[in-house]
């Protein structure tokens, strides 16, 4: 019986992402650590849209390990991902209303790893 695979995609630190994305160090198998709510499930499969904006280049990243893709946001870049991939609605699931506030509440001058990840 085969095994469920799961796609998500955080926020994480990027202290560990920034150096291997700018190449100054090779890739670390394994994904960066959270530090946000995971991405609610959407229609547009939120896993394979921003792995797709890594591969075409409009997020600048890469992938960095054998299932986890990275790139380096600003949060005004994630408010507007977030903002294309779900839309506004009158009534927004818990989980998204908790990431869209996570995201406002993080530092303006900071950059972070949207990270897309896999199992």
């Amino acid at each position: 019986m085969g095994g469920t695979r799961y796609r998500d995609v955080y926020i994480g630190g990027p202290d560990l992402v920034a150096p291997v994305l700018r190449g100054a160090v090779p890739p670390v198998e394994g994904a960066p650590y959270r530090i946000s709510p995971f991405f609610p499930p959407a229609p547009p499969d939120i896993f394979a849209a921003v792995v797709e904006r890594i591969r075409a280049g409009a997020l600048i990243g890469r992938q960095t390990a054998a299932a986890c893709w990275c790139a380096l946001v600003s949060p005004s870049e994630i408010a507007g991902l977030i903002e294309e991939l779900y839309g506004t609605g009158a009534e927004e699931p818990p989980r998204l209303v908790a990431l869209r506030r996570f995201v406002s509440a993080l530092p303006q001058d900071c950059q972070f790893s949207l990270v897309a990840v896999s199992d």
